[in-house]
């Protein structure tokens, strides 16, 4: 156990070079797209893509299922969105700060009811907690819009070392914005994974009882990865809150949080970059299958069935499968 608490896992270096290839063509994508709607797209595929990544180091790495992760995303978009409207206008940075924050204290008394317990309580206290603040937005009209949703948000100005670099309103400046937060996102989330907290996350999800026998303290463990995966969810709706310029309740609803379960299902779990895959595929889905009937969320559901079937190990596992079949 130890051995694996502390082994640390290398890189291959044509990863690394799949990987700025890709983060060149979609720094690339809005110049040579220049159509609003594939940039706006791609840019909700983004945002969607980091809070799948968040609920893959809950699911995939730390062995947790969060039934309504998505919730975090609400509450870093509506903190966000007050701040703007409330309270400095035009502080981006300062407003996304907040929103991690608040996301952070909220999701701290959480999870220390949720760690202590395990498997399908877990999951139900997710979803407990999740229709909670559902719930609470939806009613709390003088504060959040209530069914309306929060809308009037400000887009405020991108500002660098003082240099302004464009306005939150435009989108290519905020696709580039989201571009940017998630590929750190991504990159610190991948080291932390990589070095001995990783690890220890793994021997949870392998081996919780282990894991406690060898004097891992399990429980804390857990808190600071459900921590860590609600801090992403609160960078992500804060980069919701600045490209859509409005938030809604629905947006936190159990339906949206199925939705984001099945984007990591689709990439496959354990990956990080997996969700990322997942969110893309699903988000393109349902904007495509939504223009051809109303009843789009039957053909997308048989459409993640199949793959589930076929592709157990989600896109991730498409690699190990065409191998297989080449030495068949």
């Amino acid at each position: 156990m130890s051995e694996m608490v502390t082994k640390r896992r290398s890189t291959h270096p044509m990863k690394i070079v799949a990987l700025l290839i890709v983060v060149t063509c979609l720094t690339l994508f809005p110049f040579v797209v220049t159509n609003r709607f594939y940039i706006s797209l791609v840019n909700e595929m983004l945002i969607y893509g980091l809070l799948a990544m968040s609920l893959d180091v809950l699911l995939g790495y730390t062995g947790l299922l969060s039934f309504m992760h998505n919730a975090y995303l609400g509450l870093g978009a509506y903190v966000v969105g007050l701040f703007l409207i409330h309270v400095a206008p035009s502080s981006l940075w300062l407003a996304l700060l907040a929103g991690v924050v608040v996301t952070s204290v909220i999701a701290l008394p959480v999870g220390w009811v949720q760690v202590r317990t395990g498997g399908l309580a877990f999951a139900l206290l997710t979803l407990a907690f999740g229709m909670m603040f559902y719930t609470i937005v939806w009613k709390w009209y003088s504060l959040t819009g209530g069914d309306d949703g929060l809308m009037g948000v400000p887009h405020p100005d991108i500002q660098v070392l003082g240099i302004t670099l464009g306005s939150s309103g435009n989108p290519t400046t905020m696709y580039l914005l989201s571009l940017c937060i998630v590929f750190i996102c991504f990159l610190l989330t991948w080291r932390i994974i990589h070095s001995p907290f990783g690890a220890v996350l793994e021997a949870i999800r392998e081996n919780e009882e282990r894991a406690s026998f060898v004097g891992i303290n399990v429980r804390r463990y857990k808190l600071y990865g459900w921590m860590y995966a609600c801090m992403l969810a609160g960078v992500s709706g804060g980069l919701f809150i600045l490209y859509r310029g409005y938030i809604g309740p629905t947006t936190m609803s159990a339906f949206a949080g199925a939705g984001v379960l099945m984007m990591v299902l689709v990439g496959g779990m354990g990956s990080l970059w997996g969700p990322i895959v997942g969110a893309g595929i699903f988000i393109f889905m349902q904007d495509y299958i939504s223009t051809m009937t109303e009843h789009w969320e039957l053909f997308v559901g048989l459409v993640v069935i199949m793959l589930v079937l076929f592709l157990p190990r989600g896109f991730i596992g498409l690699g190990d499968y065409l191998t297989r079949f080449r030495k068949e």
